[in-house]
This record gives structure tokens, sequence and C-alpha cells, in this order.
């Protein structure tokens, strides 16, 4: 018999095996199986971004809470220029100078015109120029407005404010603020910091960590809501104490602070004025520049120091660029007492009465021909008159905080 065998033993035998036996994967798993294992949803990964997604938006939220003072100035600027803005006559835009200085309802009793306060504390007129851009973008339709530049905001760049931009500007304003002040690295970290607003508040959230660590209480959430009312109820405008204790000492740290002997404008700033005048001339707004009082011994010492010329020099080389579009209204002596400030530069709440009168009573004489076609208007020291009824912060204080 063959060592093969039978053609019977052929059939039954079995057939052998390859020598590797581990098949492709593809063989051993059903084809459903696989379709299954390969198109499995990365539920990690997903809920990672659900995750931050959550606390971004968390924090995005509770942003009066996580904002310091200046930055919370900015973001009402914003809210005010898209919702307040409308209907009214009189915008009033610039720096903290404004923010304290002009009072909407006093300066509607001298004028007859209704106004909302969009200044900021530490705006650069480059910011002015984006509220007024998007005030007239949400229907706003002023027939003037006012504006001042301080002159330590104007010697700063865009960096001196780099916490600040992200907090009132879209992304894609951002994005132009870089390209206008030629630093487009800094416009993509403004940017990021719009879109995720953790990053914009880290400096808060870490504040408050610290706080509630050490069994303390946040001062900054109290804060932010009391300067809220305050401006809610003012218009926009910081309405510090009437009584103030300031008896005109100047802080050890003025120099570097305002630097009172020293003038330069920032290329950035000069181009964001630039551009907001442009604007208000194409919408055919009137611009009344405001010089507003500060404290008798800072303004003094600007004087000494020839500061102050330059920088009038500067304001008066716009009169003849933008004519019939541009007014000065001097004020930088109308208030000398010093107990009417708060401190070397801001008002209290009876100097910003008293400013208001003045400049309500002045735009009424523009307005009314009265003025001609004078471009630098000396204001005029109001005559005595009854305060009006104004919550002051520190009135605000006691609603929201219920302590004096």
């Amino acid at each position: 018999m063959s060592r093969l065998g039978t053609a019977s033993d052929l059939k039954t035998r079995p057939k052998r095996l390859p020598a590797r036996v581990d098949r492709p994967h593809h063989e051993d798993v059903p084809r459903s199986a696989t379709r299954r294992r390969g198109g499995a949803v990365p539920w990690g990964f997903l809920s990672m971004i659900s995750l931050v997604v959550a606390i971004e938006a968390n924090v995005s939220r509770r942003w009066r809470e996580l904002s310091d003072p200046t930055s919370l100035s900015w973001q009402y600027a914003d809210r005010a220029a898209r919702y307040d803005a409308a209907g009214r006559d009189v915008l009033f835009l610039g720096d903290s100078l404004i923010k304290h200085g002009l009072v909407p309802s006093v300066f509607e009793r001298e004028s007859g015109l209704r106004g909302v306060n969009l200044s900021a504390a530490r705006a650069p007129a480059l910011f002015s120029y984006f509220v007024l851009r998007r005030a007239l973008e949400s229907g706003a339709r002023p027939s003037a407005i006012v504006i001042d530049t301080k002159p330590a905001v104007l010697m700063g760049g865009v960096d001196y404010n780099a916490h600040y931009w992200p907090a009132a500007l879209t992304p894609r304003e951002c994005l132009e603020l870089g390209w206008l002040a030629g630093k487009r690295p800094m416009g993509l970290a403004a940017m990021a910091a719009r879109l995720i607003p953790s990053f914009q508040s880290r400096l808060e959230i870490r504040s408050g960590i610290a706080a509630t660590l050490e069994g303390k209480t946040d001062p900054i959430r109290e804060i932010n809501r009391l300067l809220w009312r305050n401006w809610t109820v003012n218009d926009g405008t910081n309405v510090a104490m009437m009584d103030s204790p300031y008896r005109g000492e100047l802080e050890e740290d003025i120099r570097e602070k305002l630097h009172p002997d020293r003038w330069h404008v920032d290329e950035a700033n000069a181009r964001g004025l630039e551009r907001l005048l442009e604007l208000a001339a194409h919408h055919r707004i009137r611009v009344f520049w405001l010089l507003p009082p500060i404290s008798p011994g800072l303004q003094e010492w600007r004087e000494r120091s020839g500061s102050e010329t330059k920088y009038e020099q500067f304001v008066r080389s716009h009169l003849g660029r933008f004519p019939g579009v541009v007014r000065v209204l001097d004020g930088r002596r109308i208030i000398r007492e010093a107990s009417l400030y708060v401190d070397a530069t801001h008002l209290s709440g009876r100097g910003a009465i008293a400013l208001s009168r003045a400049v309500g009573a002045a735009v009424k004489a523009a307005w009314e021909g009265r003025e001609g076609d004078r471009g630098w208007i000396d204001l005029e020291e109001p005559a005595p008159a009854a305060d009006p009824p104004l919550e002051d912060v520190e009135r605000s204080k006691q609603i929201v905080c219920g302590r004096p």
C-alpha cells in the first residue's frame, strides 16, 4: 500500500494548516464589530473639551466679579455704547477725567441736550474711536461729542493698557488694534484673551482663590457692585464723594504716575485721535475737545516745566486741520478750590457738578451760535447754585453694602 494511503484516506484526512495561525484582524472579527471599533467616539477627549467650555462659560457669566475696576469701566463703556447711546444728543468720550467730571443729568439741565458718559479709566483716544464707532453702528446719531485726552494717557502706548483691550473689543477689533498700533503679536494676544475668558481674568481668579484660602471675601466683588450701580444711576459717570477731605497735597509718586514735567505723544494714540476726529467729521458730528481742570498744585507744576505749553500746542494743531469740526473747551483754571477734588486729577462730586454746568452752558452757547466761529472757548466758572440730588459713591456703598 502506498504511504499516501488510499483515495478515501485523502478525502477524510484534515487539511494541513499553515505554519502561522495568527490570521489578519479583519478575518477574526465580524465586519460589524470592526466598523464599531474603528469609528469609536473619543469620549475622553470630548469630555475634556466639554469641561473646558463649561469653565469658560462660567467665567464669562461672572465677568462683573472677575474684573478689576478699570477693566470694568471699559466693559461698561462697551455696553453703554451698544444699548444707551441711541437717542442721545451728546456722547462723552475719554478717560477718567471725564468719567469723574461730566454728569449727563447736570449737563442736560444747563444745555437742554441729553447726554451719556461713555468714558473709561485710562482710556486712550484709540479706545474712544472704537466706542464711538460701536455707538454709531448700534444706532446712535449724536449731534456732538465731548472728548478729552489726558497727557499721561497720550504718552502711554497700547501696551500700557494691554490687560484692558480684550475686555471691551471684539476679536476682530483686537486684530485691528494690533494692525493700527503696528504690533500684530499684541493684537493676537488680545484676541486670545478675548476668546478665553479665564485667560483674561487670570489675575482676578488668582486673587479670589487666594482670598478664599485665607478665609476672606475678595473685596473686588463688592467694589464692582457699588461702582456699577453708581455708573448706572448717573448715566456712566463716576460721581465721587460730595465732600472730599483732599486739600491739594501731591503724592510722592506723582512724577512716576503722571509725568507732569514730560511730554510726548505715542504714535498709536496720535493715530487713534486722528481716526476719532475723522469719524466724527464724516458723520458731521461736532467735537468739543475738553481740557478738564486738575488740582492747582499739579497744574502749576506742568506750567513751570513747560509740558503744559507743549500739550496746548498739540491741541491747537488740530483746530486748523479740522476747521468747523473741533472746538476746544478750556476748563483748566475754572476750579481752583482743592476741596473740589478727591486727588490730584479727579474731581469730587461737587467739582463734577461745577464742571458739568460750565460745559453745558458753553455747548448751549455754541449750539445757538452765540460763540461765532471761535475755535478756542475759555469756560466760565458757573454762578453758585444749589447742588442737584446725585448719588455719589458713598451713597452707592450704603445701598449696595448696607453700611457707611
